[in-house]
């Protein structure tokens, strides 16, 4: 038995040596040899551009030269229809940090921030003017400020033409006594409307009815006549001297009844759908810290200033006390929204928008592992920290509040379906413009002309850009404590911008109504608890300030550089930095070198001077 195994063995080696030189191939590459096997090959794409494919992981992406990122693989398990699906393990979900939250249908609380300052109910001005011509013989009030009760006397004025009036009057009321007596009906119906006339004319000339009363009682003409107080109030303005000669409607005095004021403020655009009239409004002044005052809107301008996109609103204030004073500067806050229908609301961090379109994320019920599926949804009006959806999702709903952009992105690199690349679109990309070059073609027109301005001014105006830019960095860190501070210092930066400086060049007009949008913006920025609120008051600062230096120009140490992302809610936005890198203040870290550089407002080389 021995001996034939081993027979057996030398015989079939030989038949096999013989045989082996015949069906030796050429080794198969590793991805084919994977393929024939059942498995893909291994690709790479590029985080920004995942249209882009390539089995090579050496190579760059040909649009923004980034390394290269392999492909996870991916079966499409769970899809339904064209809805991609992303499932993910338990670990994976929370190193993603993903939390989800129930669609809601409640009544929104709105609260609505307003900013603007104080001043006189025009219901309640009264002007004391001469009532015939004549001289101004003395001012019983001759300083503004002064408080004057109803029926006190202002002014005496000597008037000829009063003077004859009263003459007539005087005549007129002895004829009539003396026809009174005679039986003649048609003189004493004469003489009657004689008088009537004459006393129409001396109440006319400005008589109160007291005075016509004693001079029928005395018979004695009156020189010089008194002026009173039409009303009650404060004298803001004196309009005329003792000696002075006037004019009939000539004013002397404007009195205002300071007991009610009116408080104008200014609202948002996007924050007018929440405003009526009738509304409760409670706000603050500096001069009284940590006391609430109290007001109604009264009336809604119906003009929307093009410039500040804001809308002023009149709230009545009642101030029997007197401690509010016109030209006071108010921050007040209206309650708003609570008396409206319930409405199926989600988290204002939970959509993502581009353009048009929202998309959300939800989390699948049922599943065994975490899985994820997006939903194009109809968004309604935004409240504080709630959006409203009007259409794509039904209560209950488990929305993804964090984490929708790792999830978005992760679908982006596997190709499929997602908030950038719909079912139907073409592949997502990102326009960088030219690597390592400002993209000068997409840099907006001027917003307006250059302005020629003293020196002293284009320093203040530099140091608010620095505290502008420093606002800028706080965001791009994401630290909303640092916001807070920086959007202070910039503040008491525009505050120490000197109009005067514009006033001796004859063109303050044009800085007056920046410096009041500017101050609104900040006032809005300070206020602000989290950086979605802040991100959201910082661009019309921004842009304003941006608008600022295009129009009078700068002189400060460093460079300026205006960026753009084209991914802000959907559109472009825009912000000031002092570096070339970019750090996108309306994403931070999520997006952190998201934009591109469009221009340059003070160039590295010129730093110091006027403008590049």
């Amino acid at each position: 038995m021995l001996l034939g195994a081993v027979g057996g063995f030398v015989l079939g080696g030989l038949v096999w040596g013989g045989n082996r030189q015949d069906q030796t191939v050429p080794p198969r590459p590793a991805a084919e040899l994977s393929t024939t096997a059942g498995a893909a090959p291994q690709l790479y794409t590029c985080s920004m551009h995942p249209q882009v494919r390539t089995p090579n992981p050496s190579d760059k992406c040909p649009i923004c030269a980034m390394d290269l990122i392999p492909v996870p693989g991916d079966d499409h398990a769970g899809d339904d229809g064209d809805r991609p699906r992303l499932q993910v393990s338990p670990r994976a979900a929370a190193l993603m940090q993903i939390q989800v939250h129930p669609v809601e249908r409640r009544v929104l609380p709105v609260t609505v921030r307003v900013y603007g300052q104080l001043g006189y109910d025009e219901t309640r001005l009264r002007t004391i003017a001469a009532w015939a011509p004549g001289r101004l013989e003395r001012l019983h009030v001759d300083f503004t400020g002064v408080a004057v009760e109803p029926g006190q006397p202002m002014v005496r004025l000597y008037s000829p033409q009063l003077i004859a009036a009263q003459e007539e009057y005087l005549q007129a009321l002895r004829a009539a006594r003396e026809i009174a007596t005679a039986g003649n009906t048609v003189a004493r119906d004469a003489a009657q409307k004689t008088l009537t006339a004459s006393h129409d004319r001396l109440r006319l000339l400005g008589l109160a009815a007291d005075q016509i009363a004693r001079l029928e009682q005395d018979g004695i003409v009156q020189d010089v006549v008194t002026i009173p107080a039409p009303a009650g109030g404060v004298v803001i303005d004196r309009l005329a001297a003792t000696g002075d000669y006037v004019e009939t409607g000539q004013p002397i005095y404007r009195v205002a009844d300071l007991s009610h004021l009116w408080a104008q403020l200014e609202v948002y655009e996007s924050d007018l759908q929440w405003i009526a009239v009738g509304q409760d409004v409670e706000f603050t002044t500096q001069s009284y810290p940590g006391a609430p005052f109290a007001g109604k809107v009264a009336f809604i301008d119906p003009i929307l200033s093009a410039r500040n996109r804001t809308v002023r609103l009149r709230v009545d204030v009642p101030n029997a006390d007197a401690r509010l004073k016109p030209g006071m500067f108010v921050r007040g806050v209206i309650q708003a929204g609570t008396n409206r229908d319930p409405a199926l609301v989600i988290p204002a961090t939970a959509p993502l928008i581009t353009g048009e379109r929202a998309v959300v994320y939800v989390q699948v019920p049922d599943e065994d592992r975490p899985t994820f599926e997006p939903r194009d949804v109809l968004l309604g009006a935004r409240a504080g920290a709630w959006t409203t959806v009007r259409s794509g999702l039904q209560e209950d709903d488990l929305v993804v509040t964090n984490g929708s952009f790792k999830i978005d992105s992760e679908l982006q690199i596997r190709g499929r379906p997602s908030m950038m690349q719909p079912a139907d679109g073409p592949p997502p990309a990102h326009d960088h413009g030219t690597i390592g070059a400002p993209a000068a073609a997409a840099a907006p027109e001027r917003l307006g002309d250059q302005v020629p301005v003293p020196a002293a001014f284009r320093v203040q105006l530099g140091r608010l850009v620095e505290a502008g830019i420093a606002v800028a960095q706080a965001l791009a860190a994401d630290d909303p404590q640092a916001v807070g501070r920086r959007a202070a210092q910039a503040t008491e930066a525009l505050q120490q911008v000197e109009p005067a400086h514009l006033a001796e060049a004859g063109v303050r007009q044009p800085w007056a109504p920046m410096a009041a949008a500017l101050r609104s913006a900040l006032a809005a920025l300070s206020e602000a608890q989290d950086l979605t609120a802040q991100r959201h008051h910082f661009e019309p600062f921004n842009d304003v300030l941006t608008e600022a230096v295009q129009v009078f120009g700068v002189e400060l140490a460093g460079a300026v550089y205006r960026a753009m992302c084209p991914m802000v809610q959907g559109r472009r936005g825009y912000w000031l930095q002092a570096e070339r890198t970019i750090a996108n203040p309306y994403f931070g870290a999520v997006m952190l070198r998201c934009g591109e550089i469009v221009d340059v407002l003070v160039a590295p080389a010129a730093a110091g001077s006027r403008r590049p």
